[in-house]
Formats: C-alpha cells, structure tokens, sequence
C-alpha cells in the first residue's frame, strides 16, 4: 500500500518544467518550474512547452489552467511510476477483535472515565493498518464520540459522533495509520468517555465470545483510565486493565506500506518520473483532438513521436532505445536499489534515508 496522495505532495518539486525562452510560451509558474532533482520534462525536445500548449485539447486554454495541465502531468508520473515500482501485493492481514458468538442477555457495568483499546505496533518496517470499521454492540439509545490518540500527541488524531440506535451495527472509520505523519509508532488509544451514557455494552462472557484477536504486527489490549472524562490525551501512568467489554469491535488491516520510504528516498525515483512525464507528453500530442502550427498528427512527426516512444527495431541501422524500454530500465534499476536499501548496502557517495521503525 502506498498513499498516492501524501506521495505526490511531498515528490511535487522533484522533477519540474523549465520557462521556454519563447516569451510567448513563458507562462510556467515558479511552482511548476521546481526541480530538486535537477530533472526536467522539458529536457527532450517533443516535450517542449511549446508542443504541450499547442497540442493539449482546449486552444483557449488560460494560463492557471495551463499550469494545472503541467501539475497534473507531474502528479500522473509520481502515481504511474511508484505503483509499477511496488506492484507486488501488500496485504498481510485483516481482522475482527471479537470473532465468536456472544449472548446478548446480560450487560457490562463499566466504570466512569475512558474505555476502549491500547494498540502497539511493533518494530516492523514499512508496515501501516488501517481501522476501517468498528461493529457495536449496544444497549439502549445515544450518543457518544469514539476518540484515537496516539500518544505523540495531546489531542485526538480522529474522532467521530457515534449514535448507537440498535443493538447491533456497523459505522466505517477508515483510519490510516501509517508512518508519513508526526505521530507514527509508540501507542495509539481508542474509545470513548463513560459518563453519564444512556448506552451500555453487552457482555462477552459466553463461551469463547471474550477472546481478543491481535493483527499480525499488532498488539491489542482493553484497557481503561478511571475518571478521565476529557477529550485529551490522559496520564499514561493512569492507564489500567479492563476486564468488561467496551461493545466495540474494531475491523482492523494490516499492510506493507512504502508510503515513507519513497518520500525519504525519493532522489532514486526522479529520472524515472521524468521519462514518465515525458511519455506522457508524448502521448498527449498523439491523442491530440485539434490540428495545430506544429502539425503533430502529420505521418512524418509521428514516426519520429513512435520512434521516441517505442524505439527502433533490430533491422534499423541506427538503434534508439524508445522511452518506453528506458523507463522499464529505470524501474528495474530503483527496485534494485530498493533491495540493497533493505538489506542495508548503499553506494559509494550516495545517501539514503530509511524509513522509521
């Protein structure tokens, strides 16, 4: 898993489009010219701003819409090349807390204060989990705010109003938890302030309804802090064992994620983000839906487009390797370099930063 989102933010200025010396194409914002890597689009001569103005579908297009056209292309590169990179799949484990049956007869006495779950996460690397549900089991009618803290910080990470009507239902959260933000690792508390609540949990004291499923890398308990009823962080010190049950079952995912270890390695992914926007340039005259100046769609300047794009065959006496077969190159390469990375190797004056664990 990778957060697409938080990738193409962070890997924005990475490769960029230079300010065309023609003063009548000189319109690409200073956000839009940042290279960090100090790789261009503009570097091959089919991705000319000049042939991307000309060759994109609307010839009235304004100058912000121009440069959300180039943002956009960036953004598509960033996405396109990290999910060829981590193709693999990345599921490690999905489940519920609570698994067997319960018998919804008698109800659970809690105390006042906040109930609910200690989560730790181990010292795996590059591993995320997501709560992607919670399943309540309910007496009574009401209302009550289910609060995630992570102990890095005071206040909630996430919360939401929780209105409990039947005995038993389901409400998506969604919650990412992975290692791109501040608060990553260390412990993370969910559940809810007992005070004063016109809801009650149902007991899971039958058979085997009380046995607590740990996700892989994860481990879960009940735990309680009596008389805490902020909305803020509480006293760790005051953090205590719960016997009764909180009636919340957590849907929990567990994944590989790789989300921070592109953005703090991400020097190894620009050339390969530069050939993609290229192409993709390349491809935008192709597919261009009006005849311009440049005159793209003649038979002439779209063989020498295939050949940018394909390359040229064995029979040619001069041999192009087209874009395509560089970035597949480029690929290969970064998920080589991502193998030494894991097991610690690095290359002679180069510098690489490692993800958390």
């Amino acid at each position: 898993m990778i957060n697409i989102t938080k990738i193409q933010t962070a890997l924005s200025g990475l490769v960029g489009f230079k300010q065309p010396y023609n003063p009548d194409y000189a319109i690409v914002d200073s956000t839009n010219q940042a290279s960090s890597s100090g790789y261009y689009v503009t570097d091959n001569p089919y991705a000319k701003i000049e042939y991307i103005k000309d060759n994109q579908d609307y010839v009235d297009i304004s100058t912000t819409d121009f440069n959300s056209l180039l943002t956009d292309i960036k953004k598509s590169s960033i996405s396109s090349v990290c999910n060829q990179v981590f193709s693999d799949y990345d599921f490690i484990d999905r489940t519920l807390l609570f698994k067997n049956a319960s018998n919804k007869i008698e109800v659970e006495t809690l105390p006042t204060g906040f109930v609910g779950y200690r989560i730790r996460a181990t010292g795996q690397k590059n591993v995320a989990f997501k709560i992607s549900r919670v399943l309540l089991d309910f007496q009574g009618t009401g209302s009550f705010t289910l609060l995630l803290w992570n102990t890095a910080k005071k206040t909630a990470i996430q919360s939401k109003v929780i209105t409990i009507t039947t005995d038993h239902q389901e409400v998506t959260l969604d919650w990412v938890i992975d290692n791109t933000d501040t608060t990553y690792k260390g412990e993370y508390y969910i559940g809810y302030i007992n005070n004063s609540l016109t809801v009650t949990p149902y007991k899971r004291d039958w058979n085997a309804g009380n046995v607590l499923s740990n996700p892989t890398y994860l481990h879960v308990e009940r735990v309680k802090v009596p008389n805490h009823l902020s909305a803020t962080l509480f006293d760790l010190d005051d953090v205590d064992g719960l016997s009764e049950d909180s009636g919340l079952n957590l849907d929990i995912s567990v994944y590989e994620d790789y989300t921070d270890f592109i953005i703090n390695n991400k020097m190894i992914f620009a050339r390969a983000i530069q050939i993609e926007g290229i192409i993709g340039c390349i491809q935008l005259y192709v597919s261009s839906l009006r005849s311009n100046s440049n005159q793209s769609q003649s038979a002439q300047l779209y063989e020498k487009l295939m050949i940018e794009l394909k390359g040229t065959g064995s029979e040619s006496i001069v041999k192009v390797i087209g874009l395509e077969n560089q970035l597949l190159g480029e690929i290969a390469s970064i998920r080589t370099e991502i193998g030494k990375l894991k097991k610690g190797l690095v290359k002679q004056n180069q510098v690489f930063a490692y993800t958390l664990r």
